[in-house]
């Protein structure tokens, strides 16, 4: 009789985090040998981190096992609608922060962080209250600025066209 094992992410993880692992060594691989000195010395220790999340990986696949992270898929394709709601509203939010990454050196501070606080206000409050989504991401931007750069003589990335 054989006992089914409860659905987890264990493979996947485990998938996921070799590929990253040998990525990640074969760009630390390419680095520029040094001038002088070691040529090993520049890159050891990204691939110690590569060689580490690549062994992580092995165990977590060996532990895991790919047929319960099979069953988690299905689990979570199955889920309620509440749940897939909210799991969209995060990958949003990922996609968001990440455009947000891209973006800041180019558009400034205030016009990436008014972007930035406008979607996420959006996708927590919805659309139909863009008035004071706007309004709070104007204040935050703007007030954020010029405590920091006024204030505290910290400087942000300006707007692009006063640079």
């Amino acid at each position: 009789m054989s006992k089914q094992q409860p659905a987890n992410w264990d493979g996947l993880t485990g998938l996921f985090s070799i590929s990253f692992g040998l990525a990640y060594g074969g760009y630390a691989y390419s680095l520029p040998q040094p001038m002088f000195g070691n040529p090993l010395e520049a890159i050891f220790m990204p691939l110690a981190i590569s060689a580490i999340a690549i062994f992580i990986g092995v165990l977590l696949v060996i532990k895991g096992g790919i047929s319960p992270s099979i069953q988690a898929i299905k689990a979570l394709l199955n889920e309620s609608q509440q749940h897939k709601a909210n799991r969209r509203k995060i990958a949003l939010t990922c996609v968001i922060c990440f455009i947000y990454a891209l973006t800041f050196e180019h558009l400034g501070y205030v016009i990436s962080t008014f972007i930035f606080m406008f979607a996420m206000l959006a996708i927590t409050n919805g659309l139909t209250h863009w008035k004071k989504n706007a309004i709070i991401a104007v204040a935050f931007s703007l007030g954020v600025f010029i405590t920091f750069n006024e204030l505290l003589s910290v400087n942000l990335p300006p707007f692009p066209l006063f640079n």
